[in-house]
């Protein structure tokens, strides 16, 4: 099966070499830029929050150990689906003298109250989901509490600009149960964190082809994905992930409308 394209979840391509099933452009489907977090092998990672696992995927990829925790069931049978792909896969199709890929574990859990003991994890990421928590500060500490001295945490949120444009397409935008309820700027990210114990060491923003896609999903019907479109900008979207020029184009205007911000902030020893 190796060199051959295989549809996992969703729309999302990849092929499968030897070592790892390597998606085709999956970096562009991140929000978090693994390189920046200093992710290494071997390496103990929280994905909180993790929805359907494309953060949760990278971690396996580069060989590290993910625990994969989300408050929605449907999102964690996807997730596990995928990364028992990922190393079903990897045992299948790798060399003998090629070590399996590591663990991974997929549970529900609530990002203010996780269930781990302290100091536990060299990594963490928590994409998307402060904004969504009553109490983003506990959150913030609980992620503190279970990352070891040193320990670095990669926080993503919507950023201001695209949030005040969604309210303005859409009153649906904060008022649709489980969605947003507060509004993020980099300062106020960067307090919140540092109140819980971490130094700033990085920020970046991302897909800013997502806040045209979310604006469009606003003007003509947020839970409409049926509309034609609506539709046709999701192609469009998944268009993208093929295309090198479209993907530059996208960097270029992630300084202009950046649908996500990314901090990265490590604990203090």
């Amino acid at each position: 099966m190796g060199g051959r394209e295989r549809t996992l979840y969703n729309h999302t391509l990849y092929n499968h070499p030897y070592t790892t099933v390597r998606p085709i452009d999956h970096d562009a489907m991140l929000t978090v830029d693994f390189d920046r977090l200093q992710l290494e092998p071997g390496m103990r990672v929280l994905d909180a929050g993790c929805g359907e696992g494309r953060h949760a995927f990278e971690v396996l990829r580069r060989r590290a150990t993910v625990v994969a925790m989300d408050l929605r069931p449907a999102d964690l049978v996807r997730t596990r689906y995928l990364l028992n792909s990922v190393a079903g896969n990897s045992k299948e199709h790798a060399p003998e003298e090629i070590e399996p890929l590591v663990p991974a574990l997929t549970l529900r859990g609530d990002t203010q109250n996780l269930p781990f003991a302290s100091n536990q994890f060299e990594r963490a990421v928590c994409s998307e989901v402060l904004e969504h928590v009553s109490d983003p500060a506990r959150a913030a500490a609980e992620l503190a509490r279970v990352l070891v001295p040193g320990g670095m945490l990669a926080v993503s949120v919507p950023t201001p600009m695209t949030e005040w444009a969604f309210l303005f397409a859409s009153d649906d935008y904060f008022n649709t149960p489980g969605g947003h309820v507060r509004i993020f700027t980099p300062r106020r990210l960067a307090r919140l964190l540092r109140g819980a114990g971490f130094d700033i060491v990085d920020l970046h923003f991302e897909h800013a082809f997502h806040s045209l896609y979310w604006w469009i999903r606003g003007v003509f019907g947020l839970h409409d994905e049926a509309h034609p479109v609506i539709s046709h900008f999701r192609r469009v979207l998944t268009y993208v992930l093929f295309s090198p020029r479209l993907l530059q184009a996208e960097s270029i205007l992630d300084w202009v409308i950046p649908k996500s911000m990314v901090i990265y902030a490590r604990k203090t020893e």
